[in-house]
Order: structure tokens, then C-alpha cells, then sequence
């Protein structure tokens, strides 16, 4: 097979780029491991297809399980529980590095900025043309004074270090005060413009609120889902004590400063499926006498660590299983959380905020970019969520809990 890959990769090589080559390496390298998956997962099902057999066989023919049919159950769930340790952890931490995405989130930060963003109009010019046009005080000086103020206002890092809510929403509140507390002392202020002006900026803060509030609600649930992984990841962690020492391992401390992904990752190149594969072979050989055969009685028991270990695998798959849900529900999440950031688009879109703009050298109109948002949001959510799925392999977890989810207590 190496041999193939490598002939194949040469006569390749001339008509490919230097980019292309590496591209297609990478994915030949994710191909071999993905095959090298299969051939584990292929030779666990048979491997319990087989003790299933004999399980079944035996009950028909001797109404009673054999020890050593017995014992070769326990040794195909403790080796199935280390490979779904492995996959359950990297899938908690996979998951939990993805709940924020910068291309994704940087498109909707975009859309909330005070500056010209993918809407066509600066909301900061917005104010200053609106009080321009409807000329909400009489003297020019005092209007100038007033933009000043506006653009400082707007350029504040204060008004920026607010969390959860947009530049546009603070700083127009800011400046609202602002003229109306101006005009309290302007005799000649004309009250009816200063209506006109907030009438036209609440067009716009419609919009920015909507957009706000879709963030707060995404924030808090990013923030609880991020404590329920964490949480997990915690019972796992307890879970893999109580289990380790049972194949004679013993977890090592946590280091200083060293992140739970880190410790997880470092405890996990150590208890895997090879190490309680030769940990299980080693009680084997325990009671194996000078002809090979081996005293499963005797080893049933006296090696009660390993039913114990074998016995309590339920709390592994329940906590898989509830790892599949709190994946699922991620999903369900992002989809709420498009839905929200599109309506604000809509109301933008019913408010007439929306402006033309040139883009990549053409003449968009406010209904082509309304569309192309549109666009760009579906476009970079579905690019997320595929880079999820793909990076997360769900039905792997599921074929491994599987497996264990039927074990039998000896």
C-alpha cells in the first residue's frame, strides 16, 4: 500500500502545484488514519461478534456462560472503555475549543460596528448628517460644538469597553442626552427636530438592539455550555481515577499551571488500549500453567478489580451519551442564534437603513446587499458547522459506547 501511495504521489507531483501536493498529502494522511480507524473498529465488532457467539452457544447448549467466555467479555469491555476514554476526551475538547469561531463571529461583530460595515452606511456619519440635515439647533457654532462632542462620544474607548452591547446602542443614547440637555438652555430649540432626529436614529438602534440582544442571549448560552463541557470533562476525569487504579495505574497530579486539555492529553498517552491490552494479558499469563492454558476460574476470582472495572462501564457510556446531547443541542443553539442575527438583518432591511455600496468593483443596491449578507451568514455558518462535524466524529462515538452499552455484569 506505501508503495502505491508513493508511485502515485510521483507520477502526481509534475502537473501539481507545491500548494496542491501538500494539500493532497494531508489528505492522504487523514485517509490512512481514517482506514486504520475502520481496521480497529472492524476487529472490535468482530471481536465481539464472536464472544456473542459463543455467549449465545453456550446458553443453548449448557444453560450457563463459560468462565472463559466470561472473562474474554471483560477484556472486550475494559480495551473498548480505553478507546472510548480517548475519543470522549478529544471530542470534549474539540468541542469546547469551537464554541466561539473567528470568521464566523468576526462576520456578526462586523455587522454591529459603528464604522461603515457590510450594511453600506457609518452609523457615526449617520448622526452627523441627520443632525446636519434636520439642523437640530439654530446657531451653527452650537451644531458644530454638537458634532464635535458626537465624534468624540462615538470614539471613546469607554463607550467600546461595554460589554455585550454595541458602539452604535451606547453611544446614541449618549448623545441623545446630549441635545437634549442642550436644548434645555437654547430658547429657540426647536423640540419637534430634536424628535425627527431621535426618530431617525431609532431606525437604526431597532436594529443594533435586535443584534444586540441575539449576542447577549449567544454569549450566556456560549458561556453555559462551555461550564457543562468543563463539567464533564470533570466527571470523566474523576471517572478515569476510579478506573486507572483498577488496571494498576496510577493517574498522575496535575501540573502547575497546566490546563485540564493538557493533563487529559498526558494521562491519555498512557492509559489507551495498548496499555490495558498488556495489563490484561499480564493477569492472563498469572494463571496460565506449563501447557498454555489458562485457569479462568482462578482468575475470575481473584482478579476482582477487573469486575469491578468491567461492572461500573455504565457511567462512561452515560457519560457519552450525554456528551452526544449537549452536541446535538450546540446545533440546535447556532441555528437559534442565526435565526436571531437574521432577523435583525430584516429589520434593518424594513427600517430602509440598508444602503448601496460598491463592492470588488460593482454597484451593489441596498436589496443586493441585503442579499449578499444573507449570504455570507449562511455561507460562513454551514463552513463552522461542517468544520465541527468533520473534526468531531460522532458516529465513532456512538459505535464505541455501543459496544459497551451492552455489557454483561459478571
Amino acid at each position: 500500500m506505501k508503495i502505491t501511495f508513493y508511485i502515485t504521489l510521483l507520477i502526481l507531483c509534475p502537473f501539481l502545484s507545491f500548494g496542491q501536493v501538500a494539500t493532497d498529502s494531508t489528505k492522504f494522511a487523514n485517509l490512512r488514519k481514517e482506514i486504520e480507524s475502520l481496521k480497529m473498529n472492524n476487529e472490535t465488532l468482530l471481536n465481539s461478534l464472536e464472544i456473542t457467539g459463543k455467549t449465545l452457544n453456550e446458553l443453548v447448549r449448557d444453560k450457563k456462560v463459560s468462565d472463559e467466555t466470561k472473562w474474554n467479555t471483560i477484556k472486550r469491555n475494559i480495551n473498548g472503555s480505553t478507546q472510548l476514554y480517548k475519543v470522549l476526551s478529544d471530542d470534549i475538547i474539540n468541542l469546547k475549543s469551537r464554541l466561539a469561531d473567528e470568521e464566523y463571529q468576526g462576520y456578526i461583530k462586523s455587522l454591529s460596528s459603528i464604522q461603515e460595515g457590510p450594511l453600506g452606511f457609518s452609523f457615526q456619519e449617520v448622526i452627523i448628517e441627520s443632525a446636519t440635515s434636520i439642523g437640530i439647533f439654530s446657531k451653527q457654532s452650537k451644531l458644530d460644538r454638537f458634532i464635535d462632542i458626537a465624534k468624540n462620544v462615538m470614539n471613546s474607548p469607554l463607550i467600546a469597553s461595554i460589554p455585550f452591547v454595541s458602539n452604535a446602542v451606547t453611544a446614541s443614547n449618549s448623545i441623545l442626552d446630549i441635545a437634549y440637555g442642550s436644548s434645555m438652555n437654547d430658547k429657540k430649540a426647536d423640540l419637534d427636530k430634536l424628535k425627527r432626529f431621535e426618530s431617525q436614529l431609532n431606525k437604526y438602534l431597532a436594529y443594533y438592539t435586535t443584534l444586540d440582544k441575539a449576542n447577549i442571549l449567544n454569549q450566556s448560552s456560549n458561556g453555559d455550555r462551555r461550564v457543562l463541557l468543563e463539567n464533564l470533562q470533570l466527571d470523566l476525569l474523576n471517572k478515569l481515577k476510579k478506573d486507572a487504579p483498577r488496571l494498576s495505574l496510577t493517574v498522575p497530579t496535575r501540573k502547575e499551571s497546566e490546563t485540564m486539555d493538557a493533563y487529559f492529553n498526558r494521562i491519555l498517552t498512557t492509559f489507551n488500549h495498548d496499555f490495558s491490552s498488556k495489563r490484561l494479558e499480564n493477569l492472563e499469563n498469572k494463571y496460565r500453567n506449563d501447557r498454555g492454558e489458562i485457569n479462568y476460574s482462578e482468575l475470575l476470582q481473584k482478579e476482582i478489580d477487573a469486575k469491578y472495572y468491567n461492572n461500573n462501564i455504565d457511567q462512561l457510556v452515560e457519560l457519552s451519551k450525554k456528551y452526544t446531547l449537549y452536541y446535538e443541542n450546540f446545533f440546535e443553539v447556532a441555528d437559534n442564534y442565526q435565526h436571531r442575527i437574521i432577523e435583525a438583518v430584516d429589520v434593518a432591511k424594513s427600517n430602509g437603513i440598508i444602503e448601496g455600496k460598491k463592492e470588488k468593483g460593482k454597484e451593489l443596491t441596498p436589496a443586493q446587499v441585503y442579499d449578499e449578507i444573507i449570504k455570507n451568514l449562511n455561507e460562513k455558518k454551514t463552513e463552522r458547522d461542517n468544520g465541527i462535524r468533520n473534526s468531531i466524529n460522532i458516529p465513532e462515538l456512538k459505535q464505541k459506547l455501543e459496544l459497551l452499552e451492552e455489557f454483561k455484569l459478571i
